[in-house]
């Protein structure tokens, strides 16, 4: 089958950070119509509650930590499909040591650990003095994604592959790329065959981390976008 695009998703993150008010972190998601429609839980939003300026470090970047929402995919007839995304933002991209003196955003799931890749990070946009805000990542919680082909639960492996056609390798750290140039595929437990689906829950976990020395006399804005793509095989 001729592989193309068939749906995608936009996350549209923004973070505003005042003297005495909130941090906030906005998923909203768009999808184009398609044999396979995807969509994602609580409306594509996570919210980091209440937190003051003065809880951002300055003498390292600011972990905000994860939050979760889900990807949910429902296709009219079994499909193999696969999963990418790419960052609108790139050129905001920026990572530093937080005061683990670890680099890159943290996460809890699939072992914990930093995803500190610059190819798997994704950009928070500019201050108002035009300095880079930070950076945050994505990954699919390994242990936790559900498939469905027909009627039937089927166990999946994902394997990931810089190209669409392999060769696909098994893992359980999966961060998505942010130049859309790695996919993951739903693979039949234990081989190396390609599993169609009629529905999955594919659980995501976002973690976002803040730059110090922003110096910004104006209120910061995260403004960050990214669009996930589903791709046939």
């Amino acid at each position: 089958m001729k592989k193309r695009i068939f749906g995608a998703l936009s996350l549209l993150l923004s973070l505003s950070v005042y003297a005495n008010d909130r941090v906030s972190i906005h998923f909203e998601v768009t999808a184009e119509a398609a044999a396979c429609t995807p969509t994602l839980s609580n409306n594509g939003v996570a919210d980091y509650g209440t937190n003051h300026v003065s809880s951002l470090l300055t003498h390292a970047f600011t972990q905000l930590g994860p939050r979760d929402i889900t990807l949910n995919i429902q296709c009219e007839s079994a499909t193999s499909v696969a999963i990418t995304a790419r960052d609108s933002r790139s050129s905001s991209m920026v990572s530093g040591k937080d005061d683990r003196h670890e680099e890159g955003a943290r996460f809890q799931i699939n072992g914990g650990g930093y995803v500190s890749d610059k190819t798997r990070l994704f950009g928070l946009g500019f201050t108002a003095e035009n300095k880079p805000i930070g950076s945050y990542a994505i990954q699919i919680v390994a242990d936790g994604v559900v498939a469905v082909e027909g009627e039937q639960q089927v166990n999946v492996d994902i394997g990931g592959a810089a190209s669409k056609e392999g060769p696909w390798t098994i893992s359980t750290l999966l961060p998505l790329p942010a130049n859309q140039d790695y996919f993951y595929k739903f693979m039949k437990k234990g081989t190396s065959e390609p599993q169609p689906i009629t529905h999955a829950n594919v659980p995501l976990q976002i973690s976002a981390t803040v730059a110090n020395k922003l110096n910004s006399s104006q209120t910061i804005t995260l403004d960050g976008s990214a669009v996930i793509s589903l791709v046939y095989l």
